[in-house]
């Protein structure tokens, strides 16, 4: 191991610190995309600053960057594009892929305590939690109306009534919830771990999404499996799904089992088979970043993304372009990854993946940062089973 200098040790401390909060403020509080573009580059910036780079993450950069551009160059210029869309989707996609690369860099060069994670991620469950609340407390007050406070923020959540006078908030951010659980070790605090998990419940209850509800159960599994013991989270994960059951049962039927959920059902179908057939006649090079299929649009302000998004991603990019994204995406989290913990690794991250057959989450700044909570927990030094404590040197939240 090679040694390093105060000031490189300094430095790491600093840039650790600030990453953090900037994870706090990215995945806690949707909206603010512009606001959060421009601190993720910040941060990106004062890394590139401050720290040197092997010639291997370097190519990775330009990597991303050239299958990125590539993928620009054909919407705008051989597709006609909205320029608009073409320069939003691009931003979106490579502010991913730079919450990736300096994730990636803390799990390597930063000691990161136990104790240290489990604050980090107990602060974002509850404050994820809190906004939920506030948005439903101050509207059935009368204070405000939902639709204003995503006005106000800027940000689109699916609304609609999941019964008693409860509705259902669901953000791109919520993807990370899954991740959070997988990765929070606990223990010390029944109190603490009971108001995390209350937290997580909530935010995945009122997001009342299929695929989130299965991959929070995936995710509690392979936590206890990973932690070696059934613990309070354990057992709490799975009383606290059963009592929710029955008080929204009829509610989740008709989430999960109804002619509403067929007609969702339909609706991925009929987006499939759309984004089939522009990929039939683009697949090489596809039909660029930023493009849509101009008959079925599932948002106005975000085009580019569909339900089935990898479907979409594969249209854009086309075959060589999307195996290309994936490579860069793999490439460097393996890259990241220490080699003992990487079954554990895979098998949420083969969940998380899954997820763009489904939902539009796997460019989401929540999966980037999940992703990175991932590597940071699975670079620790010690077995997360075991009570000793971390060597830190970033202080705590």
């Amino acid at each position: 191991m090679v040694a390093i200098t105060s000031a490189q040790a300094g430095f790491q401390k600093r840039f650790s610190t600030v990453f953090f909060a900037l994870s706090l403020f990215c995945v806690a509080l949707p909206g603010t995309a512009a606001v959060k573009a421009v601190a993720i580059l910040l941060v990106w910036s004062y890394w590139l600053l401050n720290d040197s780079f092997t010639i291997l993450s370097v190519i990775w950069f330009f990597s991303v960057l050239l299958n990125l551009l590539i993928g620009a160059s054909v919407g705008a210029m051989f597709h006609a594009v909205v320029r608009a869309d073409v320069t939003n989707h691009f931003i979106r996609l490579l502010i991913f892929f730079v919450v990736l690369s300096t994730g990636g860099y803390v799990s390597q060069r930063c000691r990161l305590s136990r104790a240290y994670l489990d604050n980090l991620i107990f602060s974002i469950a509850v404050l994820m939690m809190l906004l939920k609340v506030i948005i439903l407390g101050g509207s059935l007050a009368g204070w405000y109306t939902v639709d204003a406070f995503h006005d106000a923020l800027g940000f689109d959540s699916v609304t609609e009534g999941i019964g008693f006078g409860l509705q259902r908030l669901q953000f791109p951010s919520d993807i990370i919830i899954p991740f959070l659980i997988a990765t929070y070790v606990g223990g010390k605090s029944k109190v603490k771990d009971s108001l995390l998990l209350l937290s997580a419940a909530i935010v995945i209850l009122l997001s009342f999404s299929r695929y989130l509800f299965a991959f929070y159960l995936v995710c509690t599994l392979v936590r206890a499996i990973w932690i070696k013991r059934v613990d309070l989270i354990s057992v709490f994960s799975i009383g606290v799904i059963l009592v929710a059951s029955v008080l929204l049962y009829d509610s989740l039927l008709s989430r999960f089992a109804s002619a509403e959920t067929q007609a969702s059902d339909d609706i991925r179908v009929e987006q499939v088979s759309y984004l089939k057939r522009v990929i039939a006649d683009y697949p090489i090079m596809g039909t660029g970043v930023g493009s849509s299929v101009s008959t079925f649009k599932r948002s106005e302000s975000t085009p580019y993304f569909y339900e089935a998004q990898w479907y979409a991603m594969t249209m854009q990019f086309g075959f060589i372009g999307v195996s290309w994204f994936v490579c860069n995406l793999i490439g460097m989290l393996y890259a990241c990854l220490k080699r003992r913990n990487n079954l554990f690794f895979t098998v949420i991250f083969l969940g998380w993946f899954a997820s763009g057959l489904t939902n539009p989450y796997i460019s989401a700044l929540g999966s980037a940062f999940g992703l990175c909570f991932l590597l940071f927990r699975c670079n620790q030094n010690l077995d997360i089973g075991m009570s000793r404590a971390y060597d830190l040197p970033t202080g705590n939240f």
